[in-house]
């Protein structure tokens, strides 16, 4: 099984389809650099939520892929 399922999920802004954004830590809000539309950061995990969903539902088929090549090699001794 690999060590680490970590993925980077490009967001876009939901008014022009930019990938850009500028923002702080310290702040809730965050400024496309595209068209400049200010919305909070969970304005935007909102408005990429389908986007998420799918590279989870990516991740989790993976996992299970390889969970069961490591149970198949696991009992694979037992036979």
């Amino acid at each position: 099984m690999k060590d680490t399922y970590n993925r980077s999920i490009s967001m876009q802004c939901p008014t022009c389809g930019g990938e850009s954004f500028e923002h702080s830590e310290d702040s809730p809000t965050v400024r496309c650099i595209r068209c400049d539309r200010v919305m909070t950061k969970d304005e935007l995990r909102e408005a990429n939520g389908s986007r998420i969903e799918e590279e989870v539902d990516t991740i989790k088929a993976e996992l299970m892929k390889d969970v069961k090549a490591d149970f198949a090699k696991m009992f694979k001794k037992w036979k």
